[in-house]
């Protein structure tokens, strides 16, 4: 994960920049100016990449680039210009400067994420700093111990900084001094310069060394402005040095974590959870010993927590009938996990557990267990779904299909980002047009009013469907119209940039068949046939058209779909994209080739509804998710109560006076039933396996939270409808196994 600024007074291009970062899992933030950008970065420093438009209000790219390959500290900062026009002469000075890459505007998403690419694993703020690998073979010392090393300077550094700027500024003024005390200044600068290099040794930063070797030249040489300027530079690596110091921390606690979710992984109950969710758990291990011969617990108990051996053996006995005694069935060891059932399941212990040694173990109480739960909607429908198996066996056979290694590396990778210090600029949310920020603003009143007060529906079925009949098309997400605005306004020489973008957002290609077939349509008089291609319709309305249809897209915010890191628009669009993807697969393997050229776009149009619903009612989108994840049910049922109908009903109310094509809207219309659908059944049902298929593999977030658990497709209803339109030769096992693979994939 990247973190970019653009410099560029344009927000069209910085929504269209937001869309396309958020795509790659990056960061982003924007300011206007290069004032601003020195600003951002003086108070940021954690800056990966930054992409500058050549002409900006207070100055040039250039002029920008000037100043920061003039800085001490920010100097090798990466840069990428792009520009709609230029000079050979800027081109050729910006590649002296040590520009990055050069590129044309409007720039592409493939563009932009190459040059992230090209800085990943390459942070030209830990350039300062010897390699960790280094630092440990060369010292035989550890990386916490640097950690401390570091972590001893900062507030050193902060007070060196504000001294030898004050320091600097007498000198420039010359205010009464006289050469002696010059002389013993200059001397006590030397001096606590060299104090600070014998203590920055211990911690192995070549670049901050090679900074006081600069200062005491400065001092020697009487260069106070440029001593001045680089003392500022001391400020900006007690910063650096204090995320760093944080960095060795909280590598040791992920350790100490990966340790544990390796174990965890070993269990198959407990390997049935979400991995990206288990690191919530971490924090409420607690350690615990038991003597030899004290028992743990003993069968018929209530179960109040679970506990993980670290070191010791257990013996596990059980009441066979007939016999006196419980019986030794089984001992266990380190690593081993005990109790977890009472956790998932809420019944009694079915065991007697009684210590064979001493031993150590880390206990999570049930309650704690409880409460992790309760926070994450996907780890409660995990649970859920355990709890409804009917024996160990089913769980072990589902959870044998889990790859143990790529669920542990998932769930240390959730240790990492919970520890993870973000800068704040990048944190910060991006301002809306007025128009926007009114409606949704009061948006945002009248749903936390309702709410508060418990009066549902929240909005009425009748208003909802005077909203929908007054929109003249498909909301799209902010980004994706700006990236569509920032090509459609570049004076492409192609229109295959455009249909690129098209293709891969569902606002955008709704749009585009929309108003491509009304063209047509008034142009042949025709209203009975339709281009069912969106490239195609990119085409057909050519660069002129396409130009004003961008200015006047209808457009939704990404941000109030945001609900956590894995339940937001961009994860929905994946599960959109997986879901067009794996339709056009199901064709060629099931040999439905008449309908392949549009299960594509059939996929990617199928849940419309959303869209609708954050561009009409943008601040219910949290309160329906929050209503059915605390009452269990289906989002379809919590839109209902909240607005008298559902997305889906939604988009049946919008598509039906649209002129758009009627395969797709059938798509729309029975996606959910496709054994109702009269018209278009196969490509109706194609669509449903390619989702049902995303949903059971877990691709992205399919906008439901509390889904029942999902059956191989040979055991479901979906797959019984088509089955009789197949080939007797098609091995539905043998298809899902190859969804499988490709889903793993994405």
């Amino acid at each position: 994960m990247a973190n970019v600024l653009l410099v560029d007074p344009d927000d069209v291009a910085f929504l269209a920049l937001r869309g396309f970062l958020a795509r790659g899992n990056h960061r982003s933030a924007s300011v206007l100016n290069a004032q601003d950008a020195m600003v951002f970065l003086q108070e940021n420093i954690l800056v990966d990449l930054i992409i500058v438009e050549l002409k900006l209000e207070d100055s040039t790219g250039l002029g920008f680039l000037r100043t920061l390959r003039n800085d001490y500290f920010f100097r090798n900062v990466p840069v990428v210009f792009y520009a709609a026009r230029t000079t050979p002469a800027e081109t050729q000075e910006a590649y002296d400067l040590g520009v990055q890459s050069f590129h044309r505007k409007p720039y592409l998403e493939a563009s932009i994420q190459d040059e992230v690419a090209r800085v990943k694993g390459k942070a030209w703020y830990w350039s300062f700093f010897e390699s960790d690998e280094e630092f440990c073979r060369r010292t035989g010392r550890s990386l916490e111990k640097r950690g401390v090393f570091l972590e001893e300077l900062v507030t050193v550094l902060q007070a060196a900084t504000q001294a030898f700027k004050e320091i600097a500024e007498k000198f420039l003024q010359g205010t009464e001094l006289t050469d002696e005390i010059k002389k013993v200044e200059k001397q006590n600068i030397l001096t606590e310069i060299a104090e600070l290099r014998g203590k920055i040794r211990e911690a192995a930063v070549p670049g901050f060394e090679s900074c006081l070797k600069f200062l005491a030249s400065c001092v020697g040489e009487s260069r106070w402005e440029e001593f001045k300027a680089a003392a500022g530079a001391l400020g900006y690596f007690s910063v650096l040095f204090s995320y760093r110091a944080d960095i060795y921390k909280q590598e040791q606690k992920s350790k100490k974590a990966t340790a544990v979710l390796d174990q965890l992984a070993k269990n198959a109950v407990l390997r049935s959870l979400p991995p990206h969710e288990m690191h919530a758990l971490i924090p409420h291990l607690r350690e615990y010993e038991i003597d030899d011969g004290v028992t743990l617990f003993k069968q018929g108990d209530e179960g109040d927590a679970m506990y993980l051996i670290d070191q010791g053996q257990l013996g596990v006995y059980m009441k066979i009938e007939d016999e006196p005694e419980p019986k030794k069935i089984v001992e266990i060891g380190d690593g081993d996990i005990v109790g977890e059932m009472a956790l998932i399941k809420n019944a009694p212990r079915s065991a007697t557990i009684i210590a064979q040694a001493h031993t150590r173990m880390l206990r999570m109480e049930k309650d704690a267990f409880q409460r992790v739960i309760l926070q994450s909607p996907q780890m409660k429908q995990a649970v859920q779904a355990l709890a409804e198996q009917r024996s160990m066996d089913s769980i072990k056979k589902r959870a044998g299909e889990i790859d143990i290694s790529a669920w542990s590396k998932a769930a240390s990778e959730g240790v990492r980002k919970m520890g993870e210090r973000i800068p704040k600029g990048f944190l910060g949310k991006n301002e809306k047009g007025a128009e926007d920020a009114r409606r949704e603003a009061a948006s945002i009143e009248h749903w936390n009013k309702m709410v508060d007060i418990n009066s549902l529906p929240v909005v009425t079925e009748a208003k909802m469907k005077r909203e929908i009949a007054a929109l003249k098309g498909c909301p799209v997400i902010e980004s994706a119209a700006a990236a569509f605005a920032l090509t459609a306004g570049g004076m492409a020489t192609s229109l295959h940039p455009l249909m690129d973008l098209v293709e891969n957002d569902p606002g955008l290609a709704f749009q585009m068949l929309q108003i491509g077939n009304e063209v047509r349509q008034a142009k042949k008089k025709d209203t009975t046939t339709f281009i069912e291609d969106a490239r195609m319709c990119v085409n057909f309305l050519g660069e002129k058209r396409l130009s004003s249809v961008a200015k006047a897209l209808p457009r939704c915010s990404e941000s109030f779909m945001y609900l956590s890191e894995e339940a937001n628009w961009y994860n929905h669009l994946k599960f959109l994209l997986a879901t067009a993807k794996i339709a056009q697969l199901t064709c060629k393997e099931m040999e439905f080739f008449h309908v392949e050229g549009m299960a594509f776009l059939g996929g990617l149009l199928h849940d419309i509804g959303k869209l609708l619903f954050l561009r009409l009612q943008p601040a219910g989108y949290i309160h329906v998710y929050l209503h059915a994840q605390q009452n269990n049910i289906l989002i379809g049922e919590s839109e209902r109560l909240h607005m008298g109908l559902s997305t889906r009903q939604m988009a049946i109310e919008f598509i039906e006076k649209k002129c758009f094509p009627t395969s797709y809207k059938n798509v729309i219309r029975w996606v959910e039933e496709p054994d109702q659908a009269t018209e278009d059944f196969e490509l109706v049902s194609i669509v449903a396996i390619a989702r049902y298929m995303c949903r059971l593999c877990k691709v992205g977030f399919s906008g439901e939270i509390n889904q029942k658990v999902l059956l191989p497709l040979e055991h479901t209803q979906l797959w019984a409808s088509i089955q009789h339109r197949v080939f007797p030769s098609f091995n539905v096992s043998r298809f899902e196994t190859l969804v499988r693979n490709k889903l793993r994939q994405v």
